[in-house]
């Protein structure tokens, strides 16, 4: 049996691939810049343990799968806590460019974008009222 890295590695080349053509910005699914220091993550669309609990494999597939940089990833768990209704948008639009397979369309962008903009103004909104 292969270990979960190995899979989860296998899957990421392959999304690569699929997502990302040579003449296309290297950009993950929430539009930042992929890079060293936003290296890309699997993220599970549906979680592990959802998958556990109905009896699914919880190996990565490309299906649930979404590609992210690592620093995107972080943020992403961050918005899960203090704004779910966001988080489940993001996870809707993964999985509109997963039923895709291609590089996101301009539309796609636009969505990209105003998730970025909405995700900006929760983290804003909470960290102020820590203050």
């Amino acid at each position: 049996m292969k270990n979960k890295a190995s899979i989860r590695k296998k899957v990421m080349k392959k999304m690569k691939e699929i997502y990302y053509p040579d003449d296309k910005p290297y950009i993950d699914w929430m539009g930042y810049e992929i890079n060293e220091e936003n290296y890309p993550t699997y993220h599970h669309i549906e979680k592990r343990e959802e998958l556990k609990r109905n009896g699914e494999s919880i190996d990565p597939t490309i299906e649930n799968g979404a590609y992210l940089g690592n620093l995107s990833h972080q943020t992403l768990h961050y918005i899960e806590q203090i704004d779910k209704d966001l988080y489940y948008s993001w996870n809707h639009l993964f999985l509109i460019i997963n039923k895709m397979r291609c590089y996101p369309i301009d539309d796609v962008l636009k969505m990209i974008n105003n998730l970025q903009r909405l995700s900006e103004e929760s983290i804003d909104k909470h960290n102020n009222k820590k203050l």
